[in-house]
């Protein structure tokens, strides 16, 4: 009788732990709301490769309303391609003569509204730079921007055979992805020499150091180039499932290295691309922890920056903002 008491005793104390645990399984895989903001916590293998792991954020109607009164915001990436709209090394405009290196000047003839984002590499000019601050272009306009060196090895044209007028214009080529998260986390912290260190960092782990040290040198051909191709295939289109889709957070070995959030469904998906290029940047050099979560860790940088939607959110040291008037278009770890 004894033996039987105990086993339906130890019957009933399983039965118990796996309630819990399920119950534990679907919390852990509850989505998280915020200022209409939703954090998709399910767990799928279509959000996971190697070491890298993603969380789709998504926005509901009340917070796609804060878009409408903004202009449709294209890619820097876009305005590179769009006719009357460059970039060239800064015009002084009368103005007190800076470091040369830490300004650029954007002139915009389209009819496009280019939303420039703090990461942005652009090649061309004198030497590569990363846009320091989110700003937006409107069409019609010119403007000075702060940017940060990203190529210490180069001060001159990029194209020395091109004739002097277009040296003297100093215009840049191209757009080269969103840098990645350890260079970004320099350029918050507005400081050249560690925007400098941070780049040989990521160039030399990703065995693509160059003789001018500019971190476009990511695209040198070796093994690292393409292990990072295969985490984009494998990432690419995937959000466009989720057609209210505005941001991601980013994990790579249970750290959370990125998080993103726009107001702009279009904005997030023409953005996402050079965004997943500067999160591999790092995932291809960390160790290999199969995608490993820390879920307590995603929730909480998805509040860090989230809770920036809301009105006068208290404290932006960790997270910040970048908005229009009064609506906001970008949210961001810093």
């Amino acid at each position: 009788m004894k033996k039987i008491i105990f086993s339906t005793g130890l019957f009933a104390l399983l039965l118990g732990s796996c309630a819990e645990s399920d119950t534990s399984q679907e919390q852990k895989s509850a989505p998280l709301s915020l200022a209409g903001l939703e954090l998709q916590m399910t767990e799928h293998p279509e959000w996971t490769y190697e070491n890298l792991r993603l969380y789709p954020i998504c926005a509901d109607e009340n917070a796609l309303k804060v878009s409408e009164s903004q202009p449709t915001l294209a890619t820097l990436a876009e305005g590179m391609h769009t006719p009357g709209f460059r970039i060239t090394e800064r015009k002084q405009f009368g103005r007190e003569q800076n470091a040369w290196y830490n300004a650029l000047t954007v002139q915009n003839k389209s009819d496009k509204t280019i939303f420039l984002m703090s990461g942005d590499v652009v090649t061309g000019g004198n030497q590569d730079r990363v846009i320091a601050y989110d700003d937006v272009i409107p069409p019609g306009s010119i403007k000075n921007i702060d940017v940060f060196c990203v190529e210490a090895g180069r001060s001159s044209y990029y194209n020395p055979e091109a004739p002097e007028n277009e040296k003297q214009i100093a215009a840049f080529r191209g757009y080269y992805n969103v840098a990645s998260p350890r260079v970004r986390k320099a350029v918050h912290q507005g400081n050249q020499q560690g925007v400098w260190s941070a780049v040989d960092k990521v160039t030399e782990a990703n065995d693509a150091s160059s003789a001018t040290k500019t971190y476009a040198a990511l695209e040198t051909e070796n093994a690292h180039k393409n292990k990072r191709e295969g985490y984009l295939n494998f990432f690419e289109g995937k959000m466009d499932a989720l057609p209210n889709a505005v941001g991601v957070v980013a994990v790579c070995n249970g750290k959370v290295i990125g998080v993103d959030i726009f107001s702009q469904p279009d904005l997030f998906r023409n953005q996402y691309k050079a965004l997943l290029h500067g999160y591999t940047a790092e995932a291809v050099v960390a160790e290999n922890g199969a995608g490993a979560s820390n879920d307590p860790a995603v929730r909480n940088a998805f509040r860090q920056v989230a809770r920036l939607a809301q009105a006068n959110p208290a404290g932006e040291e960790i997270a910040g903002k970048f908005s229009i008037d009064d609506t906001w278009v970008h949210l961001f770890l810093k």
